[in-house]
């Protein structure tokens, strides 16, 4: 990860906490935890720490989420930080590669569409021959994009409902805009 790319993620998470406080506790550890690493670690998928973005998109009333392919859960779009990206463009790539649909910035958001990011812990998977690690998941409010064609989705994807979905997304449907 070149270190623009750091300076604006750091930057980006500093605009998260001022228009959302209550996140300040949250950042300051991701911030923390981003300060220790390597910033070539931060996209190397043998490190302890990688970087992740997810895509929370909608259509009407209902939210696009995949089947994880290894964790068999269903999840939001979602995928690893490659080396030069930054989260914003790995949740669009994300999304248009697991779904075949194409998704754009939401211009009616702040900070890019940032409405989220977490700390989540990721079990081994030999099948990658990936040990156990953290993603520090960026999540974008990112709406789609019909004048572009669809392609074939890699994954099986669903529109859910807020009261289908995970407990863990359901507070992203006050994003929802008919």
């Amino acid at each position: 990860m070149k270190i623009e790319n750091f300076n604006f993620l750091k930057k980006h998470l500093q605009n998260l906490a001022k228009y959302k406080p209550e996140f300040k506790t949250k950042i300051e550890k991701i911030l923390k935890i981003l300060l220790q690493e390597k910033l070539e670690n931060l996209t190397n998928r043998k490190s302890k720490v990688h970087l992740s973005a997810s895509a929370v998109v909608f259509k009407k009333e209902k939210c696009y989420f995949i089947k994880h392919p290894y964790l068999k859960t269903i999840l939001l779009p979602a995928g690893h930080v490659e080396k030069d990206e930054i989260p914003l463009d790995t949740a669009i790539r994300e999304f248009y590669e697991e779904t075949g649909l194409f998704a754009k910035i939401d211009e009616n958001m702040q900070n890019f569409g940032l409405i989220d990011v977490n700390v989540i812990e990721i079990p081994e998977n030999p099948v990658k021959s990936e040990g156990e690690h953290i993603h520090i998941d960026f999540r974008y409010k990112l709406v789609l994009d019909e004048k572009k064609k669809r392609r074939e989705a890699e994954l099986e994807w669903f529109l859910l409902m807020e009261n289908e979905a995970d407990d863990e997304f359901k507070k992203y449907y006050k994003y929802l805009i008919y």
